[in-house]
């Protein structure tokens, strides 16, 4: 939240307008994104097409690079997120070779760890007081703060990380942008530009003890290291005189904290003072769970990435018969119902017989590999006892039947050589005309449809010109009616003048 320096809490509710006259030199969100990808640097020589058509890309590592490390965070509670989530991203993604969701680790902050499994010991970013007013293009359209780990939509908008995960698992009627209502996923989202985060980076902060005293006022990248480790105000005074250790958080009461107590989880003995430090790596409390948003058990959370998560992406169920398709595990089931693969299907029939016929070919290769090192061993063996008894007649039997055995192995190889070709031919035989009949009733609906607006337009035409017909009939009654009636008006008017011609004249 911004909070200007020198103003009171009723001046903090009329935050002034902005006259830096810096203001045209700052570049909007949407400038540094394009200036950012002009000159990013993918990691892999070979993008994938297919994504970077489909999504726009980042500045940030395109594939997962096993070199990549993601930069070091200053305090204990940070590094132990890190971990969480480099075991995390080791089970999304690592056997993807393609991007699933931002690759850059998220504050602890942003993972919104309850309290009660050490949420309350991590430096919350969240709640910094800014000095001056932030530029509002930093701003998050959800919290309306500066953004705190930026995650960029397909559709181009920019959250906080936090704020992103929580509109999107609490969205009743599926995911959609907060903004513009479109589609969105959390594999299609990305790290914000490296522009971005350096402009929040660069933000000017207090000290989160300054209602303590403390007048320090750093950059938002580097005030958690002063807050934690820096700061001669993070540290209060044990409420016992007696007692000259110190504590981290502000006493709730007289009594001194300092003494062993077991974890409530799992029963290991920990100071009290470090309880929620414990917690942060206690097997047994919970952590958030970057792909699904789900709280984990954090020893289950490797099973859980391998079997339960939703949010991590793996192969098509029929991958052993020729899908490379890869989706959520959530989408897995419904994608396996119509996939081309699906054994129940005129195509996985064929690849099912295919695979069938070509694994009981393998079993005869095999069988007669098998043979044939048993032959070779018997040859070896009966040379030896041919060259101590100086018998030629049986070496060049064995010889020769050597020579048989590479004959039928080869021919038997050519043989399974052709079934495969021939296999293969009538597969495309097979599917090219159900290929042709779905182009023909394509071609029909196509047909149908035609024809049906033709008789609707047909059928309009008729009506407009029935009630044309209906109005034109309707006027000629009224002047056949007008007509009637003055017609007896001129026969009168005829018999008047009539009268006056036969008047004699005086």
């Amino acid at each position: 939240m911004w909070r200007p320096t020198g103003q009171s809490p009723q001046q903090e509710l009329s935050p002034p307008p902005t006259d830096s006259s810096e203001e045209g030199y700052r570049l909007t969100p949407a400038v540094a994104r394009r200036l950012a990808r002009r000159n990013r640097r993918r990691t892999s020589p070979t993008p994938d097409l297919v994504t970077s058509l489909v999504r726009p890309p980042s500045p940030d590592p395109f594939y997962i690079n096993s070199q990549y490390q993601p930069q070091p965070r200053h305090d204990g509670q940070a590094s132990l997120g890190r971990a969480d989530f480099e075991l995390m991203s080791r089970g999304r993604a690592a056997d993807l070779g393609r991007r699933s969701g931002p690759q850059r680790p998220p504050h602890p902050s942003s993972l919104d760890i309850p309290q009660k499994y050490g949420g309350a010991c991590i430096f919350d970013l969240y709640s910094l007081v800014y000095v001056d007013e932030p530029d509002p293009n930093l701003l998050c359209p959800i919290c309306h703060d500066p953004l705190v780990d930026p995650v960029t939509t397909p559709c181009d908008h920019t959250f906080c990380y936090r704020c992103i995960r929580r509109c999107i698992d609490s969205s009743p009627s599926g995911t959609a942008c907060p903004i513009d209502r479109e589609p969105l996923t959390w594999p299609e989202c990305f790290s914000a530009a490296r522009l971005i985060r350096t402009q929040l980076n660069g933000l000017v902060v207090k000290c989160p003890n300054y209602i303590r005293g403390c007048k320090k006022q750093a950059m938002r990248e580097d005030i958690e290291t002063h807050a934690t480790s820096e700061c001669r105000y993070r540290e209060y005074t044990c409420p016992n005189t007696s007692c000259d250790k110190k504590l981290h958080d502000k006493p709730k009461d007289d009594d001194c904290h300092h003494r062993e107590i077991p974890c409530s989880y799992c029963d290991a003995s920990i100071m009290e003072t470090e309880r929620d430090l414990h917690l942060l790596t206690c097997s047994k409390t919970k952590t958030r769970c970057v792909s699904c948003w789900q709280l984990v058990s954090r020893n289950q959370l490797e099973a859980h990435l391998e079997f339960d998560c939703e949010g991590v992406e793996v192969g098509c169920p029929y991958k052993d018969l020729g899908c490379p398709a890869r989706v959520l595990r959530a989408h897995a089931h419904p994608h396996g119902l119509g996939c081309a693969f699906h054994p129940d299907t005129a195509t996985g029939i064929v690849i099912r017989t295919q695979r069938d016929l070509i694994q009981s070919f393998g079993e005869q290769l095999q069988e007669m590999r098998e043979r044939q090192d048993d032959a070779a061993r018997r040859i070896e063996e009966l040379a030896m006892l041919a060259g101590r008894r100086g018998g030629d007649d049986v070496v060049i039997h064995d010889k020769r039947t050597m020579q048989d055995l590479d004959a039928g192995f080869e021919e038997i190889h050519q043989n399974l050589t052709q079934l495969e070709a021939r296999q293969s031919m009538w597969t495309m035989n097979q599917v090219m005309p159900i290929r042709e009949e779905v182009t023909e009733l394509r071609n029909n609906i196509n047909m149908v449809r035609i024809n049906v607006n033709w008789l609707l337009n047909r059928s309009r035409a008729e009506e407009g010109r029935m009630r044309a017909a209906n109005s034109s009939g309707s006027a000629t009654t009224i002047r056949r009616d007008s007509a009637g009636e003055a017609a007896p008006m001129m026969m009168e008017r005829r018999r008047s003048s009539g009268t006056d011609v036969d008047q004699p004249r005086l």
